[in-house]
């Protein structure tokens, strides 16, 4: 330790192992507290990185088909995840015509910037539960029903959530499940 009155150097405590003892054990104790509840971070710690980096939680569907659906025809169902700003600001004004229309086109021109889930159901079938995962960086999501009726039958879906789908006879209803 410096003096300040003459500057010379004094004699500093000495630390004795039974000092050191105390402080060796709780950093011990602390340590494997750590690594016994290290899942526990792990998960929670992938949790908080998933929402820094801007990845939804996953998305449950819910689908059910009328007996009567398309005029008792199969109906295809295509949630489409779109990466791309450009596209995700058309996309909402799209029908399904068009986009059933122009799906291999625009799945070249947007590559990885869109994954497109497909589906195709006859009326009456039974639908087990269907998880969306979505990608990081994602500008947004369509649903897009194939009806030869007029209208859009397409609709933006909400991500993170539980989501109802019903496919009726001429269009199709969506709305947020419990």
């Amino acid at each position: 330790m410096i003096n300040s009155n003459n500057a010379s150097l004094t004699h500093p405590r000495r630390s004795t192992p039974r000092r050191r003892l105390p402080a060796a054990l709780l950093c011990t104790g602390l340590a494997l507290l750590g690594m016994t509840g290290c899942s526990k971070v792990k998960s929670t710690a992938k949790g908080v990185a998933d929402r820094a980096l801007l990845r939804p939680s996953p998305t449950g569907l819910n689908v059910g088909i009328d007996a009567d659906a398309n005029r008792d025809s199969p109906v295809a169902l295509d949630v489409v995840l779109i990466k791309d700003k450009n596209f995700w600001k058309a996309a909402p004004a799209m029908s399904a015509k068009e986009w059933f229309a122009q799906k291999n086109d625009l799945q070249r021109r947007y590559g990885k910037k869109m994954q497109v889930q497909s589906w195709e159901w006859v009326p009456g079938q039974p639908i087990g539960p269907i998880t969306v995962k979505a990608p990081r960086g994602l500008s947004g999501a369509m649903v897009f029903a194939n009806y030869p009726t007029p209208g859009t039958h397409s609709a933006p879906l909400p991500l993170g959530s539980k989501i109802n789908i019903n496919l009726q006879k001429d269009d199709f209803t969506m709305e947020q499940g419990k």
